[in-house]
């Protein structure tokens, strides 16, 4: 008994060094939180001190038949996981091919695979430019109760109530500390497959959600609802937000129509009150969660409806405050209490008809700064006046704003523009280290800058063999992932001996 109580002493003690160590975490959706912010604050293994000794650390080809420029998704990553086969840090990428697979990111080899077979009545239409993907959402995973990165819910929000018995909520759970979560995915014929990250079994019957071969976003999931969008009517499927509630016995969806298309990456973002924020076109809409009723919304004045990017949330003083790319080639700030008005708008960030591309990114640093990063295709407008520059960028770049106050009302100031780059991917950011990725060219390179200056401070050089997937990055203990055209996997980061 007493050897017993030594090592659960002992166990405990290991998990309190792995945390003192920064690890782990998770990152459970695209952008790393449902406010899609691409910010990890806790990873204590990055530091702007140890950054220039990253190193490639994964790379997998993954038997996928389609490839191209969103032939996988970026990675979402559980970062402790008691298996069968012991602890294991999973990472999990969809691949355009109606494919799944859980990858061991210490191990650098496959834990597990599945293929979704298509059960639409409907014949699987052909590929084509737009809609050449089988499986385009990035998956999701139910956050643990100590998720590092979730954020506060507003004081005037309820708590959420307890699952009812018998609910397909209640059979999920959040779960502890190294606790097996769901993860979920959607397949081509619009599924919602909910998946035991153990062994990649279904631990319930897939749940019909989407259209069939509907080009879906990123999946979020908020207090037992599961939400997405849908866009470019592949399949001939509606520009529409959906939300499958998975709270009761049943499991209804609802959708809120689009006018417009919407970004394929994230597609929509969590207010810390639930509240869901849409862009589409040149429309910002904030809907109510679960039903997806239209509580507010605003719309930029003119400008084209080509490169929309998932707006970001995040929490200031007693509200959140969103960030929107409108089509005119602006940031918008608005206040979520009141979304008609902007409280800011920027000047023109490019020139041209290209503009900030597939979605924002936020972060605050030490001295509680908060900072707006917005990946831009293309040269910069002249009417745009940066103080930091850090060389021309004739074909892409990302553009730091700081989040500052004139006369009491908050404003996104210029802070720095990066070095050059060619379709930038939203950048992911640790410890004041901003990662980009250019994904163009003819291949895809990472870079780590200074998030104060944009100064580079590491560059993953001729690495990397193949152009990025236009899909986004993600960034858990250690590591930083990305997905190439030719269905690789890539991870970069410091070295663990394994």
């Amino acid at each position: 008994m007493r050897s017993l109580a030594v090592l659960a002493i002992a166990s405990l003690a290991s998990v309190r060094m792995v945390h003192a160590q920064g690890r782990p975490l998770d990152w459970p959706f695209y952008g790393g939180d449902a406010q899609r912010t691409g910010w990890e604050k806790s990873d204590l293994r990055i530091t702007k001190e140890n950054v220039k000794n990253f190193q490639l650390v994964l790379k997998r080809k993954l038997e996928n038949k389609q490839n191209g420029p969103r032939s996988l998704t970026p990675p979402v990553v559980i970062g402790n996981l008691i298996s069968y086969r012991g602890f294991k840090e999973l990472a999990f990428v969809a691949g355009n091919s109606d494919n799944l697979w859980s990858i061991d990111a210490d191990m650098d080899r496959i834990f597990w695979q599945k293929h979704f077979d298509y059960t639409s009545d409907k014949p699987k239409p052909a590929a084509s430019a737009i809609c050449s993907a089988s499986v385009t959402a990035t998956p999701a995973l139910t956050p643990p109760l100590n998720f590092a990165t979730a954020r506060p819910r507003a004081a005037s929000a309820a708590p959420a109530s307890p699952p009812p018995p018998g609910s397909v909520r209640a059979l999920l759970g959040g779960g502890g500390f190294g606790a097996p979560r769901p993860a979920f995915a959607v397949s081509s014929d619009g599924k919602l497959h909910l998946l035991n990250t153990s062994n990649g079994a279904d631990l319930l019957p897939a749940m019909k959600f989407l259209p069939a071969d509907a080009k879906a976003s990123s999946l979020i999931v908020a207090d037992g609802v599961i939400y997405t969008t849908t866009s470019s009517g592949c399949g001939s499927s509606p520009n529409a937000v959906w939300a499958i509630d998975l709270n009761g016995a049943d499991t209804p969806v609802a959708s809120f129509p689009l006018n417009s298309g919407v970004s394929e990456l994230g597609g929509l973002a969590v207010g810390t009150d639930g509240t869901i924020y849409v862009q589409s076109g040149s429309k910002v809409l904030a809907l109510a969660p679960k039903s997806l009723e239209l509580k507010q919304s605003f719309t930029a004045s003119g400008g084209s409806t080509k490169n929309i990017a998932t707006p970001v949330v995040f929490a200031y003083k007693d509200h959140d405050l969103i960030v929107s790319s409108g089509g005119d080639g602006r940031l918008y700030l608005l206040d979520a209490q009141s979304l008609g008005t902007p409280l800011y708008q920027t000047p023109l960030l490019s020139s041209g008809d290209r503009g900030v591309w597939g979605g924002l990114s936020s972060w605050q640093d030490a001295d509680g700064t908060r900072w707006v990063l917005a990946p831009v295709w293309g040269a910069l407008n002249s009417e745009l006046k940066v103080p930091g520059t850090n060389d021309a960028a004739p074909n892409g770049s990302v553009v730091a704003f700081k989040l500052d106050e004139v006369d009491g009302k908050p404003v996104l100031a210029p802070a720095w523009v990066s070095r050059d780059m060619s379709s930038p991917q939203p950048p992911v950011i640790t410890s004041g280290v901003v990662f980009a990725l250019s994904a163009g060219g003819p291949h895809a390179t990472l870079y780590a800058l200074d998030g104060t200056t944009g100064k580079e401070m590491y560059s993953t050089g001729n690495q990397v063999t193949s152009p990025g997937n236009l899909t986004g990055m993600t960034l858990a203990n250690g590591r930083v992932y990305f997905t190439t055209n030719d269905s690789t996997l890539y991870a970069f980061g410091i070295f663990l001996e394994r």
